[in-house]
């Protein structure tokens, strides 16, 4: 690699400290004066990262600037460890007192080795011998150097160490071991860089690298509100790279064995010998390449991944579970007797989980190991809170949501509530990537805190259960359905008997009554016949009025009597596919002779290709029949009627519009029924049992009927129909 390509490469490690202040930036960091302090401290590694490219300017750089810059970063390396111990003051909840000091003792160090420094200036103090030893003035420099950075960085590593050893399991003490290793990482920069050989910049190329991990792990743990595990990502990092370190020692073996045996073949061997022992040797390689790797990467995750390896095994066990399925209360019962054994605890809740509106989440009570009844509580949907439950599978401890500002935009009733509740952490319990329960824990007997170990079998406990309660929740809810369609069925099977005993009670009553309806009419008909056939002109004008107003009288109830008898030749329908749009046509083509005779044009258009409909073809023909003929028959010599079928939202309609007389607004509303005489400009119109039939019809379709109408502009009757989508 040349000197040149070195310089490029070294060029951009300063660039990625200014690119993760860019990144923390972006990530719109809420605590401001830790955003700054940060920021400060990753502009200090990029200054002493800088002046490691010194070393691969060649004669492009000064001697003078080369010079100065070393100077500068070797203090930009102090500085740095300042503000590592400044920041951590600021995000971590640490003693203050004890941090200043940390931090004033360092600013003095950094002083003072700046007043010693030979390089500035030179023969200050004077060699002296120290214990017979010859002490330098860059020995004093040396030492308050190093003190200069040491001190801040075991000051910030003691301070966190001391918060990290009284935290229980959580969030929150996730980021503070994060901040541990980005103390630890940034000491051993530190520790790299500090060696500074003439002409050698190995040293300091190798701190820039860990510096730059420490810069972007800090970075990271500052943007990121929820850190998994540190302990569990630093084992899959191990088994990782364990796996693929032993994967490239077999492989190269295997291919040294493979090279050397075939440079051993005899001088005479054919060619296509060599050949085929290649690919003889090639194909066992590869073979032995796929069990190899695989075995490899089965026997580092058991020893380091043993907590995932029996989860695993679990789901595999609980996959296959068939059987019947308790109640989810006796399941969520078992559930936390089991919880109780393990983890020594009697304070132990299980909430179902349901989405309510907007978004919410509704926490049900199910089970509990305590008397006390439970409440249920509604979550806000962009509560962080909601948000946690629902997007991680780790367990929301509640010191997380007392400290943490992630959950500071809590809603106050939530955080009473929490409170209130007194418990110690909230387990998730998802089945797949649905949120199905919430576990909620108090403290154990001994009132010691839940540690690791007590967390990883949790989750082995609830990996188990989530499946188990969202299969028993969905069996008891198929069982209610079930009950509920059982109730309704028989309620509607009784409400069918019902209606079928009323049929037959109609049918005997309008057998029964029609005749004795009937009889006086005829008798009182015969009488005012015998009296008009006197001479007295006052009893023969008074038996004909007589005889009007029987007829009048008598003609609802024939009306009555005829639309009874033609509805209880309709008892029952034969529904099927059918097209409203065929069926107008067929209307219109019977029809056509009575429209020719009154030459009324009859017009159709259909304004959706979906016209079907689940019904009886005949009885909606004689509906469609029944509604134009009433607008043929009272629509004006040489009138126009306008059959239309379309669509209005999930029904079908048909149509029919006239330009006859009208119906008056009074009238408007008997039209559908068959018993009212409409009359207009003399001419008497009556819309017959037509319309009650066709209103019939179409309600026992489940659809309905409409009729608008202008007095002297004709008149709108609309059939709808409920549409029916064939594939």
């Amino acid at each position: 690699m040349t000197l040149t390509q070195q310089f490029l490469i070294i060029s951009a490690l300063p660039l990625s400290f200014i690119g993760m202040i860019v990144y923390l930036w972006r990530a719109q960091l809420k605590r401001r004066p830790l955003f700054l302090r940060w920021s400060f401290t990753l502009l200090s590694m990029a200054v002493w990262a800088s002046s490691v490219i010194r070393f691969f300017g060649g004669t492009t750089f000064s001697s003078i600037l080369i010079y100065n810059w070393g100077i500068v970063g070797t203090y930009a390396l102090s500085f740095t460890a300042v503000c590592l111990l400044f920041t951590s003051l600021i995000y971590l909840p640490i003693p203050s007192g004890y941090g200043q000091i940390g931090v004033g003792l360092s600013l003095v160090l950094l002083a003072g080795a700046v007043l010693l420094d030979p390089n500035i200036w030179p023969q200050a103090i004077p060699n002296f011998i120290l214990v017979g030893q010859p002490v330098r003035q860059f020995d004093i420099w040396a030492s308050v150097w190093i003190a200069s950075w040491l001190l801040p960085i075991t000051a910030a590593w003691m301070l966190t160490q001391k918060l990290n050893s009284n935290l229980p399991p959580s969030l929150y003490r996730n980021q503070v071991q994060y901040w541990l290793v980005v103390i630890i990482l940034l000491l051993i920069g530190s520790a790299l860089g500090s060696i500074q050989q003439p002409g050698q910049p190995g040293w300091q190329q190798a701190g820039v690298l860990v510096m730059m991990l420490a810069g972007l792990t800090g970075t990271i743990s500052l943007a990121s509100t929820t850190l998994p595990d540190l302990q569990l990502s630093l084992r899959q990092l191990l088994s990782r790279v364990v796996s693929i370190l032993v994967v490239f020692g077999l492989t190269w073996l295997a291919l040294t064995l493979l090279v050397r045996a075939v440079r051993d073949l005899p001088e005479d061997t054919p060619q296509n010998g060599e050949i085929l022992v290649l690919l003889v040797a090639t194909a066992v390689f590869v073979a032995l390449f796929t069990l190899v790797s695989r075995f490899i990467d089965e026997l580092s995750r058991r020893i380091f991944l043993p907590g995932v390896q029996r989860q695993e095994a679990v789901l595999a066990e609980f996959s296959n579970a068939v059987g019947n399925l308790p109640e989810p209360v006796q399941l969520g019962q078992l559930f936390l007797r089991l919880v109780q054994a393990n983890l020594t605890t009697d304070e132990a809740w299980l909430f179902t989980v349901d989405d309510g509106p907007g978004g919410k989440l509704i926490l049900r009570p199910l089970a509990s190991l305590e008397p006390t009844p439970l409440d249920t509580l509604t979550l806000d949907a962009k509560s962080p809170v909601t948000q946690f439950l629902r997007q991680n599978t780790v367990p929301l401890v509640q010191y997380d949501i007392d400290s943490l500002d992630r959950f500071a935009e809590a809603p106050e009733v939530e955080r009473e509530v929490l409170s209130r509740w007194e418990r110690v952490l909230y387990k998730p319990l998802h089945a797949g990537d649905s949120l199905i329960g919430v576990l909620a824990l108090g403290l154990k007997y001994s009132g010691a805190s839940y540690d690791q170990p007590d967390f990883d079998l949790l989750e082995s406990m609830s990996s188990q259960i989530s499946p188990l309660l969202a299969q028993a929740q969905n069996v008891s809810s198929l069982r209610q359905i079930n009950e509920y369609v059982f109730h309704q069925n028989q309620t509607l099977t009784r409400d069918r008997q019902h209606l079928q005993e009323l049929v037959g009670l109609y049918s005997q009553f309008v057998d029964l009554i029609s005749p004795e309806l009937r009889r006086p009419f005829t008798v009182l008909t015969q009488e005012v016949q015998q009296l008009q056939g006197r001479d007295d002109a006052t009893t023969h004008k008074l038996a004909t009025q007589i005889d009007q107003h029987i007829s009048d009288i008598k003609l609802p109830i024939e009306k009555l009597i005829a639309i009874s008898g033609r509805i209880q030749m309709r008892s029952s329908f034969n529904f099927q596919l059918t097209r409203l749009d065929e069926i107008a046509q067929q209307a219109i083509r019977n029809l056509r002779t009575m429209a020719e005779a009154r030459r009324v044009v009859v017009e159709f258009t259909a304004s959706t290709p979906h016209t079907t409909v689940l019904g009886d073809e005949d009885q909606l023909l004689e509906a469609a029949q029944h509604v134009m003929h009433n607008a043929i028959k009272f629509n004006k010599i040489g009138g126009v009627v306008q059959v239309e079928c379309g669509l209005a939202g999930s029904e079908l309609f048909l149509r029919v519009v006239d330009t006859g007389v009208g119906i008056p607004p009074e009238r408007l509303a008997t039209v559908w029924s068959g018993l009212s005489k409409l009359k207009a400009n003399g001419n008497g119109r009556s819309g017959g049992l037509g319309l009650a039939l066709s209103r019939f019809i179409v309600m026992a379709h489940g659809g309905r009927v409409e009729a608008q109408s202008k007095y002297g502009a004709g008149s709108v009757f609309t059939l709808y129909l409920p549409l029916y989508f064939d594939d």
